[in-house]
């Protein structure tokens, strides 16, 4: 029998736990062929990316060592051409911004975005006023400090890659706030008639693309799902961002504050009881349990260093806990303070 500390043992490990802590078990959907406008039945192609056990290792060391995180998101999907022509001019600020497109062409100014306007329209397959996306939005992000130059450059080979053989796109960047991130509008039908119908999986893979593209342009990045770093915190919805800039107050946390304050004064137990909650602590143990697994893989196979890197990682992971729960414990422990100071001062 071979012994644990056999190198293709160790390989087969971490390849083993790697794909499980790192990527989802999606299931096959079935997919029918769709007839084009030429009659000719074709389908959408994506080269598997190669996960062997290099890769697997060079994505744990970006994880342990907390590599910034790539945000690859859709923001929308406009239903006719008023609304694309909406967002080409939302993302150009009105064609101050200059547009470039899948051929490399530029686009700037109020006349040169009309003639884009039209081309998408008119062109290959027209824009329709129906029910069903006609173009999706797409925000390609990285945090404060980030090179901006390199932010660009990484989200044009990323659309290169993925759209630039069957989609019309154009891309702006913006450099007015803090985060530098580069908008992507693609036209939901292909060149050949078949239509973008982006999934859970493909939105990793576009992340992993763009992650792979900045490291490329010496900017280290990472692209992994929250379970995987201890994050239950889900990110803010879009439209409470743009109405916090737009100087509106979101009440949703003030909401969740006074609820939360009136039933923990009353004694009524915990306003924020999540259904959810034996799902998120097998989906911690699960996490903890691989990256132990993979930290003593690595142990055996010589590498202190990163099985040092995992170790510390696992330790610092947050507690898994909700917005709402995080909130409760803050106020149940002002709430006791404010009991206590009182106590003193009598």
């Amino acid at each position: 029998m071979a012994s644990i500390d056999h190198p293709v043992v160790i390989d087969g490990v971490l390849k083993e736990i790697g794909d499980r802590l790192f990527y989802e078990t999606v299931r096959p959907i079935k997919q029918m062929p769709r007839r084009t406008m030429t009659g000719v039945f074709r389908l959408p192609k994506h080269q598997p990316v190669k996960r062997d056990v290099h890769y697997i290792q060079r994505k744990l060391s970006f994880t342990a060592r907390r590599f910034p995180e790539v945000m690859v998101k859709i923001s929308g999907g406009p239903k006719g051409m008023a609304h694309i022509k909406a967002h080409l001019e939302y993302i150009s600020r009105n064609g101050q911004l200059k547009l470039e497109s899948e051929d490399g062409a530029i686009w700037g100014g109020k006349d040169e975005l009309k003639d884009l306007q039209d081309q998408w329209r008119y062109g290959g397959y027209p824009i329709v006023e129906d029910t069903s996306k006609q173009a999706f939005n797409v925000i390609l992000s990285m945090p404060p400090g980030t090179d901006r130059a390199a932010v660009t450059v990484a989200a044009r080979e990323f659309a290169h890659q993925e759209f630039r053989l069957n989609y019309s796109y154009v891309f702006a960047t913006h450099d007015d706030e803090k985060h530098p991130h580069v908008h992507l509008c693609v036209k939901a039908m292909g060149k050949d008639g078949v239509r973008l119908n982006p999934r859970k999986a493909d939105l990793q893979r576009w992340r992993e693309i763009f992650a792979d593209r900045l490291r490329a342009n010496g900017i280290e990045a990472n692209a992994t799902r929250r379970p995987v770093r201890g994050v239950t915190k889900r990110p803010r919805k879009q439209a409470v961002v743009h109405l916090e800039k737009r100087g509106f107050k979101s009440h949703h946390r003030e909401a969740l504050t006074q609820a939360a304050t009136a039933f923990i004064r009353n004694g009524n137990g915990s306003p924020f009881s999540n259904p959810l909650r034996p799902q998120i602590l097998r989906a911690r143990q699960f996490v903890v349990a691989s990256w132990n697994a993979i930290g003593h893989a690595l142990q055996g196979q010589g590498e202190g260093q990163l099985s040092s890197d995992v170790k510390a990682f696992v330790e610092a992971l947050p507690p898994a806990e909700s917005i709402g729960e995080r909130l409760e414990q803050q106020l149940r422990a002002q709430i006791n303070q404010k009991k206590k100071d009182k106590g003193v001062d009598r």
